[in-house]
């Protein structure tokens, strides 16, 4: 899934949208290093997949998560997609929300092969509902990942650079 991400969101690039990456990165972020059964797997796993012949255009880059860390908040235009096991992701996640202001401004999608749910990240936000507070900047973004997962790579561009301006 993430190599089907990195190669729809360089078809977004080609669209239109801004970037610094030349073509699709997918960064393997893991704990091999200390947790070798566990993360080991994940990351022998998420090799494997991403050296299936439709990847062959992905540059596959691996980083250990301490030291991700410090890379995602220092350089976060390095990175494409990153793939991470859940509790690496979540904390990934989290902490790159704080570089772009809150979590009020990130969106998610839940996917699976047969169907992508996006939402924004920080849920629908009920204690603020009818205080004319609300930041639509997740939604929009949550939009355009969902017309990312439909192949409206060229729609996509345009609400993500809507957004941006």
């Amino acid at each position: 899934m993430a190599g089907d991400i990195a190669v729809r969101r360089q078809k977004i690039r080609e669209s239109g949208a801004e970037s610094i990456h030349t073509g699709p990165l997918v960064t393997i972020t893991h704990k091999s290093n200390v947790l070798s059964q566990t993360d080991g797997l994940f990351r022998e796993a998420a090799r494997a997949a991403l050296e299936l012949p439709e990847y062959k255009d992905v540059l596959v880059d691996e980083q250990i998560v301490d030291s991700m860390v410090y890379k995602l908040f220092r350089q976060p235009s390095a990175y494409d997609v990153i793939v991470a096991p859940n509790l690496y992701g979540d904390l990934l996640s989290d902490g790159a929300a704080a570089l772009v202001g809150s979590l009020g401004l990130v969106p998610s999608a839940n996917v699976s092969d047969c169907f992508a749910i996006g939402e924004p990240c920080h849920g629908s936000a009920p204690d603020i509902m009818g205080k004319g507070i609300a930041n639509p900047i997740a939604t929009m973004r949550s939009v355009g990942l969902m017309l990312e997962f439909l192949g409206e790579e060229h729609a996509a561009a345009m609400v993500y650079q809507a957004v941006d301006e």
